[in-house]
């Protein structure tokens, strides 16, 4: 990797696969990974409920200590609703940004949650999907890579290949 700040990120519906493509990345590029979910999960522990205030306070302030130190890093989140103020918190530090982009159908994402049991998750496929489309459809020039059903299964190597030729 060159001696650039980068950082790596997602965007797509829940359960589309950054989780996945994170943990592939981040041996085969030495990079650690800043979880969102990890961060959820440490809030329901410590506090017995998901308390929406303390998540966005406790991640705000981790991504700041990450982006403070200077450490390239994958950033296993969805771009998708906070996008514009990531954006410029990562650009204000002086980070180049790789967005890998999702861009899976209703019916994939459909046979995902049903596979992975994510039922409530099921509830909500129309708005993650809208979510996902407004934020294609403002912020599609800071994608670096689309992975759309097709190419779904080969995900992991089309992201690894992509940043790679990016960064070279």
């Amino acid at each position: 990797m060159p001696n650039k700040k980068l950082c790596i990120t997602f965007a797509g519906a829940v359960g589309s696969s950054k989780t996945p493509i994170a943990n592939y990345l981040s041996p085969k590029l030495n990079l650690p990974i800043f979880n969102n979910d990890a961060i959820r999960s440490e809030i329901v522990e410590d506090l017995g409920n998901m308390d929406a205030e303390e998540y966005i306070q406790r991640r705000n302030e981790r991504l700041k200590e990450i982006v403070t130190g200077g450490m390239s890093f994958i950033y296993d989140a969805s771009a998708d609703r906070e996008w514009k103020n990531n954006k410029q918190v990562l650009l204000d530090a002086g980070y180049e940004v790789f967005i890998i982009s999702l861009d899976l159908s209703k019916e994939l994402l459909t046979r995902l949650y049903k596979a992975k049991g994510y039922f409530e998750t099921l509830e909500r496929i129309d708005k993650l999907f809208n979510d996902h489309q407004v934020f294609l459809n403002e912020f599609s020039e800071d994608v670096g890579v689309n992975i759309t059903d097709t190419e779904f299964k080969d995900r992991l190597e089309i992201s690894l290949k992509a940043i790679k030729n990016k960064t070279a």
